[in-house]
């Protein structure tokens, strides 16, 4: 049975908003979707509804470096630090600052972009984050 948000050869499609890090983790298998370009950025829909990620060059105004040992090391995680950016989404979606909330998204191969929706498929982590 196929899930939405997996892609049978990259991984799942998730990010996590983490409020009490202040910070978004881009999963793995959003990166290799995308072709592991070297930078990538991120919009937020007009309505605040929406998320995307995409490839993006590494001189344009929101570009984030994507970690060069991503993939060879275990241990190597892709976060992108904003206080402002990460509580302003939050806020402007009803979510609580201290969680972390994981959101399931989708991979459009002819835009080459991983949308979230910020409405539906946000799972709420069972426990606060702890700094």
């Amino acid at each position: 049975m196929d899930k939405p948000n997996v892609d049978e050869r990259n991984g799942a499609i998730e990010l996590s908003i983490q409020g009490a890090r202040n910070c978004i983790g881009v999963g793995k298998g959003v990166i290799r979707a995308l072709g592991s370009p070297s930078h990538v950025t991120m919009k937020i829909s007009d309505t605040h509804d929406s998320l995307s990620v995409f490839p993006c060059d590494e001189d344009d105004v929101m570009s984030f470096r994507v970690p060069v040992r991503l993939f060879c090391d275990h241990s190597c995680v892709m976060r992108i630090n904003s206080k402002r950016f990460v509580h302003g989404l939050m806020l402007s979606n009803n979510m609580d600052v201290s969680r972390t909330y994981t959101l399931s998204g989708e991979y459009i191969p002819d835009k080459n972009v991983a949308v979230f929706s910020l409405v539906e498929g946000v799972t709420l982590q069972t426990q606060k984050a702890t700094g």
